[in-house]
């Protein structure tokens, strides 16, 4: 072999050598790229206490004289629990007395833990100069007595000037000169509302001072003896 024939053989070699180098290189490459990355998330749930994760809200409400209170638990929360919840819920309401104005606190509660509330009680309004109804007195008069003409002495809820003057009142009906029970009537709002008024007799007033009377007595024994 001469001298240029193994100058070819060795560049040949060398230069097959830096191909496959290249190809591998570049194989590499690819697989590298192709490799898929996998990675692993793991969820862990939250262990949740019912004793300690419930909080209940209440409502402070306002109700006016003699409204009687819901019985219903719902109707006094201020934030949406469940049906369980709501089941294991208890509702004390016992120190609240709607029929006197005042402030007062209840209680609602869950598992042992009590939640307060408010509840005002507050005198019952005339608003917009309307009443959707009335109540009417009963009232007791002595006898020969004249009946008051002023409407207010006759409804149980406060009247406004205005409304006394939307309302009919008929006491046609009852005699003041005679012992007895009689009935009333006021129109208002075009309804009949019918009261009681009952007229008594008056009692005699007894004396009650003994020695006044004998003295009387006395004096007039006296001036019959001189005579």
């Amino acid at each position: 072999m001469d001298k240029h024939t193994r100058i070819i053989c060795v560049s040949s070699i060398f230069l097959l050598g830096i191909i496959c180098i290249a190809s591998g290189i570049m194989y590499l490459s690819l697989e590298e790229n192709n490799v898929e990355k996998k990675i692993l998330v793991v969820v862990e749930k939250k262990q949740i206490n019912p004793e300690t994760d419930i909080e209940i809200k209440l409502k402070n409400l306002t109700v006016e004289v003699n409204t009687p209170l819901s019985v219903k638990i719902i109707d006094y929360l201020d934030s949406a629990v469940s049906n369980e919840v709501l089941a294991n819920l208890k509702l004390d309401t016992s120190s609240v007395n709607v029929t006197q104005p005042g402030t007062y606190n209840y209680t609602v509660t869950y598992k042992k833990k009590k939640y307060n509330g408010i509840i005002i009680v507050k005198e019952k309004q005339v608003t917009n100069n309307t009443l959707q109804s009335i109540t009417l007195k009963t009232l007791k008069y002595n006898i020969g007595t004249p009946l008051s003409t002023d409407i207010s002495n006759y409804v149980i809820e406060p009247l406004t000037e205005k409304l006394k003057s939307t309302m009919i009142i008929d006491l046609s009906n009852v005699n003041v000169n005679k012992a007895g029970s009689y009935q009333y009537t006021i129109k208002y709002n075009n309804s009949i509302y019918t009261g009681t008024i009952t007229i008594t007799e008056s009692q005699p007033t007894l004396s009650t001072n003994i020695n006044e009377t004998n003295t009387t007595a006395e004096t007039n024994t006296s001036n019959n003896t001189n005579e």
